[in-house]
């Protein structure tokens, strides 16, 4: 009877609530908060370790709910941790998109790619769908994103309308972030929310009143907080203003040195091509020219005349010098790409062989480039190379399990490809059941392993 009695005062609401709470905080701590392909990150230097700062706190606040939900009592609890650490959660892909500028270009890049491959696929499907592609015209890719996004042009962008793009280009809060956003940040937040639900449902008497007055203090905190952050962006919108104005004046040396400084601040202006591009005129022009960033220039010339071959050439060396310029290695693979357009594009030159090379060599630069692999799919099966145009369709499937929303149209693709490999092998019976993966999606998770 003195157990019934324990397990009945015991399983109340709020505990029961906050039970929920913390097994959702645990699993935040089990799944990764972020993913991307692991030989891009490796490529461009860099990994996506300091996510799991947050995979350890949600996990210290997992035991820290588990232990006020059977050791002691909720309403001794600390609110004000739990309300810290969900205001931190939510401005995870501040951190990610500001002080991380190389995973942010990653993801914004691949975001980019798999938009403009899924326009392709949607304007030319008649095209696309034709066994040979022999008529199939590639787009040129563009030049890769920036990570200076909000860049503040007029006195517009302090109208109420215009601050979307404070949330999603200041914040983060957009969709080449959360393409790629994973389960442990989600569990994370809502995990915070149900555990200060069932902190609130202690005290009948004085919950309401916790509430009202927590809410308030902390929505001072979050206001406070983002006024700093919006200051800050001002703030370096207005010193990039100033750089202009220096730069005309002809002064060269303090451009440089404000150049270096605020870009060691704010971190997104090292993916920025009009920063650089600044900033290396004034080095050259102060007698003080800097190789990596003066070949980058370069490049860049080149690139917006067309000339990709030279430009390839500028961005290989700038790379070589400074392999952390990671913009020019996004523009080292769209010049390269560029190139092996050119050889589908151009009748007279058509050499789909030579093409396929060229995209293999953009992989080695930029791997899972989703636009390389989807123009090395399609010059393969237009060079007769059913079998390689299949290796490359898995690696396209594969790389669709990083996105949250995967390309319908992409994977249509990926699997008719294979379709057309098993036909070749005289596999009828593969064959049919890829075809039916290329034109419903229900039958994809059945063959997915089969491309792991």
């Amino acid at each position: 009877m003195k157990n019934l009695a324990y397990w009945q005062n015991w399983l109340n609401r709020e505990k029961i609530i906050l039970l929920i709470g913390s097994l959702f905080l645990l699993f935040g701590a089990t799944f990764p908060w972020y993913r991307l392909p692991t030989p891009i990150l490796e490529a461009f230097g860099t990994n996506l370790v300091f996510t799991n700062i947050g995979r350890i706190v949600a996990g210290m606040f997992a035991f820290l709910g588990l232990a006020f939900t059977f050791l002691f009592s909720i309403s001794h609890a600390p609110r004000s941790l739990f309300w810290t650490g969900l205001i931190s959660v939510l401005l995870f892909p501040y951190f990610i998109t500001t002080w991380s500028p190389k995973v942010a270009f990653i993801a914004s890049s691949y975001y980019k790619q798999v938009e403009s491959v899924s326009y392709h696929v949607n304007s030319n499907f008649s095209e696309v769908q034709a066994q040979w592609k022999q008529n199939i015209f590639l787009d040129k890719p563009e030049p890769p994103p920036t990570t200076f996004e909000l860049s503040i042009q007029d006195s517009r962008f302090f109208q109420l309308p215009s601050w979307d793009k404070v949330l999603q280009n200041g914040l983060g809060y957009k969709n080449s972030f959360f393409s790629f956003i994973g389960k442990g940040w989600s569990y994370s937040w809502i995990g915070f929310v149900i555990s200060l639900i069932g902190y609130y449902l202690a005290d009948e008497n004085k919950n309401v009143q916790l509430l009202i007055r927590d809410v308030s203090l902390f929505f001072l905190v979050t206001v406070l907080l983002l006024t700093i952050i919006l200051i800050s962006q001002v703030g370096v919108n207005i010193v990039n203003y100033q750089l202009e104005t220096q730069f005309a004046k002809g002064e060269y040396g303090k451009v440089v040195n404000i150049s270096k400084t605020l870009a060691s601040w704010y971190p997104p202006l090292q993916g920025d091509e009009a920063f650089f591009e600044r900033l290396a005129k004034a080095e050259f022009y102060g007698g003080e020219p800097e190789p990596a960033l003066l070949n980058f220039v370069k490049g860049l010339e080149h690139y917006k005349l067309g000339d990709f071959q030279e430009a390839e050439n500028d961005f290989q060396k700038s790379l070589y010098i400074q392999p952390n310029l990671f913009l020019a290695r996004g523009y080292l693979a769209s010049a390269i790409l560029n190139q092996g357009v050119n050889y589908l594009k151009d009748s007279n030159i058509r050499k789909p062989g030579t093409a396929a090379d060229i995209f293999e060599k953009v992989l080695q630069i930029f791997p899972n480039h989703v636009e390389a692999l989807y123009d090395l799919m399609l010059a393969r099966v237009v060079n007769g190379e059913f079998q390689k145009s299949a290796e490359t369709a898995k690696q396209i499937i594969q790389g669709q399990q990083y996105f949250q929303e995967p390309s319908i149209g992409l994977l249509g693709q990926a699997y008719l490809h294979l379709a057309w490999a098993d036909y070749h092998n005289d596999d009828i019976n593969k064959t049919w059941e890829r075809y039916r993966q290329s034109v419903d999606p229900r039958t994809w998770s059945k063959f997915s392993g089969e491309e792991k």
